[in-house]
């Protein structure tokens, strides 16, 4: 299949215009030496049900407590600590890599989880807009599209599954779709596409499907030549560059299991097919369900269930390709829950929130940041990022001014779209 067909079925539109005249821009089908995975537990996960544990003590203002399990059942995993299943919860088997204790024992050796973060914000748009962009204002790309902005020309450099996923027109965001898709896209002439057997039977000939290629690749040749401004025709020279080159979709058909998984699990397959392939540089995968206004503690446990087993689902897809050193992973929500609970029994939208990353260049078994008992932000210093009085508080700028940092973002990208905080060593 050729770069255009790919292109125009994906995203419908042609090329990032954007990107800073002084960015060196790797090679076309450069490899690169990380790629990136944001995993978004949409409408707002509670942190102290998962890595961020208070249980039923008594809070101060009488509006307590933050949780239904006591205090006494939160449990450890090295220097992670986190909830126990509330009563009333049934939790998933222990054989469910879902399960918190099955979860934390497995990876936390390999979590950074960062506790504290205030987003400043209790609006769902507004903080997916801080949590993956680190600024409240619009207008700033998401983590994984300026990952991916260097290697805009790439078929698939940015593959989205929804959330917050604005590109700031530095990379055509990639929706992703079921295999059968893919096979269509990967054979456009085939009748057949997802049959190995058939996909030899044309729509066209082979030497009429040649003609309509050659005819397309001369019109934009024709279009090229026929502009006059500077700009459009540096523009058009990179569209025909990347329509010109041809993409081995089959390449990544061949790294799919047999049958994509639903969900977060079928999200996880293809970003890392589309990684192993050559195809991709950065995902942001989606998971929702996490908007628990009514019966929080049984719906929550749900949410948590299905994104811890697509978190391990995840890392069982990097180690069978063999990328545990090169894909770095953040996980994170909206903002928290309240540490109380309503009168439908739920819980309502919280500013404070938590941060897990996990992959290549993360130094696991660590927690940095805190929040007292009634799960307010406890100031950190600058220095030791220990609690401190007179220290500072977390919030989204400080995570991507890290991570900017950590995944090397071109000085000229970061310019582009500043964070003007303090820089911490939260990924050092």
């Amino acid at each position: 299949m050729e770069r255009r067909h790919f292109l125009r079925m994906l995203t419908g539109i042609g090329m990032a215009g954007v990107l800073p005249m002084s960015l060196v821009r790797p090679a076309l089908g450069a490899t690169p030496s990380r790629f990136v995975i944001t995993v978004s537990a949409s409408g707002g996960w509670d942190p102290t049900a998962l890595i961020d544990p208070k249980g039923n003590a008594l809070r101060a203002d009488g509006m307590g407590p933050v949780n239904k399990y006591p205090a006494s059942l939160i449990k450890t995993a090295g220097k992670l600590r986190y909830a126990a299943y509330a009563d009333g919860v049934t939790p998933p088997s222990t054989d469910s890599a879902g399960h918190l204790d099955t979860f934390f024992a497995k990876h936390y050796s390999r979590l950074r989880v960062i506790n504290g973060v205030d987003t400043q914000t209790n609006g769902h748009e507004t903080g997916q807009r801080f949590v993956w962009s680190g600024r409240l204002e619009e207008g700033y790309p998401s983590l994984a599209a300026l990952a991916a902005a260097p290697y805009a020309s790439q078929p698939m450099a940015f593959i989205s599954n929804g959330g917050y996923d604005f590109t700031a027109s530095l990379v055509a965001p990639v929706r992703t779709a079921a295999a059968a898709t893919f096979s269509a896209m990967a054979y456009p002439n085939s009748q057949y596409p997802t049959d190995p057997a058939q996909r030899s039977s044309g729509f066209f000939s082979t030497p009429t499907h040649a003609a309509v290629q050659a005819a397309r690749a001369q019109r934009l040749t024709r279009l090229r030549v026929s502009e006059a401004l500077p700009e459009r025709v540096a523009q058009m020279a990179k569209l025909e560059t990347v329509r010109k080159s041809g993409v081995s979709l089959d390449g990544l058909l061949a790294y799919l299991p047999a049958t994509v998984s639903a969900g977060l699990k079928g999200q996880a397959e293809i970003a890392v097919a589309a990684f192993a392939s050559g195809l991709a540089v950065s995902a942001s995968l989606n998971l929702g369900g996490f908007d628990t206004h009514d019966d929080h503690d049984e719906d929550q446990a749900a949410a948590l269930t299905a994104l811890l087993d697509g978190v391990d689902h995840l890392w069982k897809q990097i180690e069978l390709r063999g990328l545990q050193n090169k894909v770095t992973i953040i996980i994170g929500s909206d903002f928290g829950r309240t540490p109380f609970y309503n009168t439908a029994d739920g819980k309502d939208h919280w500013n404070i929130t938590s941060v897990m990353a996990m992959g290549a260049g993360i130094t696991g078994n660590t927690l940095i940041g805190a929040t007292d008992a009634n799960f307010e932000a406890l100031k950190l210093s600058a220095s030791t990022l220990e609690p401190h009085s007179s220290g500072i508080v977390l919030t989204p700028k400080h995570i991507h001014r890290a991570l900017r940092d950590f995944l090397k973002v071109p000085a000229e990208l970061d310019a582009l779209f500043p964070i003007p905080v303090e820089k911490l060593a939260l990924f050092a």
